[in-house]
């Protein structure tokens, strides 16, 4: 397992969440805008740039070739870490600002158009 998530009846629920696991990283997501919707609970020091760390060691790739997509800020570390970040258009505003390139939203074709900029395709 390597994270549990669950539904919040409101704003509360992740705060009593944080609270009764301390020990753990307790984070928020989903919705339009910053409205959290559900939360999730794993452990701390564990991010997407990590994972994307272990990827590449498993593939025997470097991170000079990589590119990630992100909309949210649970993916900030990944887009961060990765050679270019790429923000979707319906991202939130904080993603948005540190990314490296910011594309169409996905319902607008985001992920094609980013290839395409980048000449992947």
């Amino acid at each position: 397992m390597n994270k549990i998530s669950f539904i919040l009846a409101s704003y509360d629920d992740y705060l009593a969440a944080q609270e009764k696991f301390s020990s753990l990283k307790v984070g928020t997501w989903g919705g339009s805008g910053e409205k959290a919707l559900f939360g999730d609970i794993t452990l701390k020091d564990i991010d997407k740039a990590v994972a994307i760390d272990e990827l590449l060691d498993f593939l025997a790739k470097n991170v000079e070739d990589t590119l990630a997509f992100g909309d949210a800020k649970v993916d900030i570390p990944m887009l961060d870490h990765c050679q270019i970040g790429v923000a979707m258009g319906n991202g939130g505003k904080e993603i948005k600002e540190m990314a490296d390139y910011i594309t169409a939203s996905v319902e607008d074709d985001g992920l094609y158009k980013a290839f395409e900029y980048f000449q992947l395709i």
